[in-house]
C-alpha cells in the first residue's frame, strides 16, 4: 500500500529530527524523479512525482531528465531527481513562482507514482 500525503504533511515529516530513514522511504520522502505533463490541446500542465525514472515513449529508455516524448497532445518531460518530495515541490512553486497543490492519484496508475500536482493560484 502507498501512502500519499499533501504539502503539509511532508513539510512537518521532513522537519521531524529523529524521523526513522525506513519511514521517510515508505512516505516518499526520499529521492523523486519529477515529469512534466503537458496537453498541447488544453494547455493543462500537471506534475507528476516518482520513485523510479520513467521511460520514453519510444524506445523504452529509462530517462531522469529530458523529454519523453508526446502521446495524444500529451507531452511528458523529466525534468530531474531530487533527494526529496518537499524539494521537487519547492523547484516547482520557484520556477513557476505560483503555489502548487496536491491531486489525487489514481490507483490504477503505474504503482511508482508517488504524488501528483498542479498550479494553485499566483503567488
Amino acid at each position: 500500500m502507498r501512502i500519499y500525503l499533501n504539502k503539509g504533511e511532508i513539510i512537518a515529516l521532513t522537519q521531524w529530527k529523529d524521523c526513522p530513514e525506513s519511514l521517510k522511504e515508505k512516505l516518499g520522502l526520499t529521492e523523486v524523479y519529477l515529469v512534466e505533463v503537458y496537453n498541447t490541446s488544453s494547455g493543462a500542465r500537471v506534475w507528476e512525482a516518482y520513485d523510479r525514472p520513467q521511460k520514453t515513449n519510444m524506445s523504452g529508455e529509462f530517462k531522469a531528465f529530458g523529454w519523453l516524448g508526446t502521446t495524444d497532445n500529451v507531452n511528458r518531460t523529466a525534468l530531474g531527481k531530487f533527494s526529496s518530495l518537499k524539494e521537487a515541490v519547492d523547484y516547482l512553486e520557484k520556477e513557476e513562482k505560483n503555489a502548487i497543490e496536491p491531486l489525487d492519484v489514481e490507483e490504477n496508475l503505474d504503482d511508482s507514482l508517488v504524488w501528483k500536482g498542479q498550479i494553485v493560484n499566483e503567488k
